[in-house]
């Protein structure tokens, strides 16, 4: 037995040799040196440099790299560079300004813009309320009244004039006389009308008895209201020719004015007509459609300022400026080159394959930056690179990607160091 011991402290003094000769190379295993049977607790002596819960670190080079690549940023429209608000090396949030383009031209279309907006909103405004107002038709009675009585008024003044040019005016006052007596005939079939298509008379339609004489009355109502139309207009067509003989001005202007005060009364008493009502309905949706194209080219206009402004698409470094200030610059043209340096990754390069069964995402893993030799980095494994990387040796090497993150030391991408991970 003792012989069986000594062989195995041998083997161990052996391997501690070993291993201070090589001082641990990179990417391969420390472990801790257990002989096959201790006897006692001093038998057994563990020689890892930093040991680890399960006995075995695992030591691999890399290097700092940034999880998101280089970013070149550029505006998606065209102009001349106004104004730059970085410079190399500035950081940047996410949002922050970076360039300004000259927007004067575009500050005076969006003006246009809300003018062309405001107009379209007037006119369908208005338009809407003359369709509301023909929708809602009811005979205004003060505006009736008022028609009457300047037809009335007209009518006199007429009268007089023709009262006093009587002599060689005979015949316009003949022919005045035929245009009241076709009003009257007009008024009393337009009487006779109303009451032939009376709505509360329907009823008799469905009457055998009544239906055929309420049809003839129909009939009948309709083509004397026509007749007493075509007759006054021709009375009026007669008076205006006797008038047209009558060298007086006072006559012909109070016909004038008769006419005149006859075309507003019947305006304010007739309902708009089926035509009326489509025409404003057109109308509505004509300013309706000009109105959402004005409102479209305002949002162009708008987007057209806005695309003037370049912003931080992410937080990072500005690693360099390409263009300056008064240069023309195109839609894609990159402006900055920014690098996201608030995710950071160490990728390692030499880890042998031999140590990959001990590697697996989630272990804890210490990182040591020769920017920092004295400072300990915490982080954890996040991948093994699926592809081999090169060779060291007779093995092949795997990068491992761990997530690293330490607020109070300034880390760049490209500083190298050593990862000891906790192998399992």
């Amino acid at each position: 037995m003792k012989v069986k011991n000594l062989f195995a402290i041998f083997g161990l003094i052996l391997m501690m040799g070993m291993l201070a000769a090589c001082g641990g190379r990179p990417g391969e295993a420390v472990a801790t040196a257990v002989p096959d049977e201790p006897t006692s607790e001093s038998d057994a002596a563990p020689t890892a440099t930093r040991p680890s819960q399960s006995g075995v670190t695992i030591l691999a080079d890399g290097s700092v790299v940034a999880v998101k690549p280089v970013l070149a940023v550029s505006f998606t429209a065209s102009g001349r560079l106004l104004a730059l608000a970085v410079q190399p090396g500035d950081t940047v949030a996410a949002g922050d300004l970076v360039a300004t383009l000259d927007d004067e031209a575009l500050l005076d279309a969006v003006t246009n813009a809300e003018f062309q907006v405001a107009q379209s909103q007037l006119n369908l405004t208005q338009a809407q309320a003359e369709l509301d107002r023909l929708l809602e038709w009811e005979p205004d009675e003060t505006a009736v009244a008022l028609a009457q009585a300047n037809l009335t008024a007209a009518q006199a003044q007429l009268e007089n004039a023709q009262a006093s040019d009587a002599a060689s005016g005979n015949s316009v006052t003949q022919a005045n006389v035929s245009v009241a007596q076709a009003e009257r005939q007009l008024a009393d079939a337009q009487a006779a009308y109303n009451t032939a298509y009376d709505p509360g008379r329907e009823w008799e339609l469905g009457d055998p008895f009544r239906k055929q004489f309420l049809e003839n009355e129909r009939d009948a109502a309709t083509r004397n209201l026509q007749f007493a139309e075509e007759n006054l207009r021709v009375a009026r067509a007669n008076y205006s020719l006797a008038a047209a003989g009558i060298n007086n001005d006072s006559a012909l202007n109070a016909q004038a004015s008769v006419i005149s005060a006859q075309q507003a009364l019947e305006n304010a008493q007739k309902p708009p007509t089926t035509e009326q009502i489509e025409a404003a309905q057109l109308s509505v949706e004509q300013s309706e459609l000009s109105l959402q194209q004005s409102q479209l080219s305002l949002e162009q206009a708008q987007e057209a300022v806005a695309d003037a402004q370049l912003l931080a698409p992410t937080a990072g470094t500005v690693l360099s400026v390409e263009v300056a200030e008064g240069a023309m610059v195109g839609a894609g043209s990159p402006i900055i080159t920014l690098l996201d340096t608030t995710q950071l990754e160490f990728h390692t390069n030499n880890l042998s394959e031999r140590d990959l069964a001990r590697v697996a995402p989630g272990q804890t893993v210490q990182v040591t930056l020769k920017a920092y030799p004295n400072d300990v980095i915490e982080g954890t494994v996040v991948r093994i690179g699926t592809q081999a990387t090169g060779t060291v040796g007779d093995a092949a090497v795997f990068p491992v990607i761990i997530s690293i993150s330490s607020e109070s030391l300034d880390i760049r991408p490209g500083m190298t160091g050593r990862a000891e991970i906790a192998g399992e």
